[in-house]
């Protein structure tokens, strides 16, 4: 059995959450357990190396022993000790599909023109099953690390990673554990995703955007459509949305976003160029000339998203209230607390109650260090691009979405996150979306990174 067949079986364990269930809900639960149990028949040589704890359906553990293990930790610059282990994080759930508007089973892995498609394909058993075959190749060859390697995988990311993060996060505080640096799901070698850039890109997301969604709710009496009030929830509320999309939040330039709009610069030519090369002197004229395309925006400012509207269940009854539910991904330095008041005052309305919908989290910041293009795992980060990658230039970047590497921001000295996939927008386009894919080739090609980068460790 080689790689692509091992992905494949991964892809078919049909590990998204049925709609409805509940945590402890057997039936759901039972293929994130089928999963754990895969990876423990598919790598033999590395279960055999390695020390393994299963916290139950969301959460794996893996401790690879290093030659140096027990011995104390020198303290690095940053002092969180420059020889503590590495952790190497993942998740094995998947988010839900519409079956009818895939062209391919979405959980049949099926091969069709060097790509195989299959929901979790690129988020994110791609990156797992390739962290898994570095390991086992190593394993295989009787390679042991330096220094401890730990390994966390997550089967409730896709849901906030409540229930596995979370409590893998505890576990690790509860026995004193830090790590040097962390390296989860992320920004992949990105190919046309900025206009007027031709040169494939690795992006490191050094620094991560908040995340909360906010419910928005108009109440009013219910009854027959026949009968409507003068003034009713559905105006309301729509009122209160349009407020909110007239007063965005205000753009602001954070140091990693500076600093890669400094080094995009230098694939850049003319006018765009030199907007980049002088972000912070140019001000508003910089955001005005770049902020109109939606990608970079997101790195420049706090984002909405308005993505639920619920009324009534039927045509012709009044609804007892409207219901929205905004997505905010939030830019440094705004905090939960913040965030909400600024939306509230932009709504300016007390019938619009407004409350956290979920889980809620502030933006996670770059170790500066890294912002600076080193400290903690960026030598053993960019060598290991160079081997599978040479020649392209790794980038500092600000992760627009959600990891479960926040989760575990007190316990180490900085976080990657980044892909070793080579992805166009056709690709991207996959994630969460209809006809999810990956190549053969980016399937190898992101087990040898994680091969090379493991060797380093």
């Amino acid at each position: 059995m080689d790689i692509i067949e091992r992905f494949c079986g991964a892809v078919k364990i049909k590990t998204d959450w049925p709609g409805g269930a509940l945590p402890g809900d057997a039936g759901a639960e039972a293929p994130l357990f089928r999963f754990q149990d895969f990876l423990a028949e598919a790598y033999p040589h590395f279960h055999k190396a390695a020390e393994r704890w299963a916290l139950g359906p969301y959460s794996l553990i893996y401790r690879w022993p290093g030659a140096g293990a027990g011995s104390p930790a020198p303290e690095g610059p940053e002092g969180s000790g420059s020889e503590l282990p590495a952790l190497i994080l993942a998740h094995y759930d998947v988010v839900p599909v519409e079956e009818k508007k895939w062209t391919a089973d979405p959980f049949g892995a099926e091969i069709r023109d060097g790509f195989v498609y299959g929901r979790g394909t690129l988020d994110m058993k791609g990156i797992l099953i390739g962290i898994m075959e570095g390991a086992e190749t190593l394993c295989a060859g009787g390679f042991r690390p330096r220094r401890d390697i730990w390994f966390a995988f997550g089967g409730d990311e896709e849901r906030a990673g409540v229930l596995g993060a979370q409590k893998t996060a505890r576990w690790f505080a509860q026995r004193g554990l830090r790590f040097s640096w962390i390296l989860d799901e992320g920004t992949p070698v990105g190919e046309n995703q900025i206009p007027g850039i031709d040169t494939p890109l690795a992006l490191f997301g050094i620094e991560e955007k908040g995340f909360l969604s906010l419910d928005l709710r108009v109440a009013q009496q219910p009854g027959h459509a026949s009968r409507p009030p003068s003034v009713q929830a559905a105006a309301v509320l729509a009122r209160a949305l349009c407020r909110i999309a007239e007063k965005p939040f205000p753009f602001r330039l954070v140091p990693t976003v500076e600093q890669f709009f400094t080094q995009l610069s230098g694939f850049a030519s003319g006018p765009r160029a030199f907007f980049m090369r002088h972000a912070r002197a140019l001000g508003p004229l910089f955001f005005k000339a770049l902020s109109s395309n939606a990608d970079i925006a997101s790195m420049l400012h706090t984002t909405v998203a308005m993505t639920q509207l619920e009324g009534s269940a039927a045509d012709n009854v009044m609804p007892s209230e409207a219901r929205a539910v905004i997505n905010l991904r939030l830019l440094q330095p705004w905090t939960v607390p913040e965030a909400i008041g600024f939306i509230k005052r932009a709504v300016n309305d007390d019938r619009v109650d407004i409350s956290i919908h979920g889980l809620g989290t502030g933006p996670v910041p770059a170790n500066p260090e890294h912002t600076r293009r080193r400290g903690p795992g960026w030598k053993e980060m960019e060598t290991a691009l160079g081997a599978v990658y040479p020649g392209i230039p790794a980038l500092v970047f600000v992760m627009v979405a959600t990891t479960d590497s926040r989760h575990y921001q007190e316990l180490a000295g900085g976080i990657f996150r980044f892909s070793p996939h080579r992805l166009g927008p056709r690709d991207l386009s996959g994630i969460h979306g209809h006809d999810e894919r990956i190549s053969l080739e980016n399937l190898r090609r992101g087990a040898e990174f994680y091969r090379c980068l493991l060797r380093l460790l």
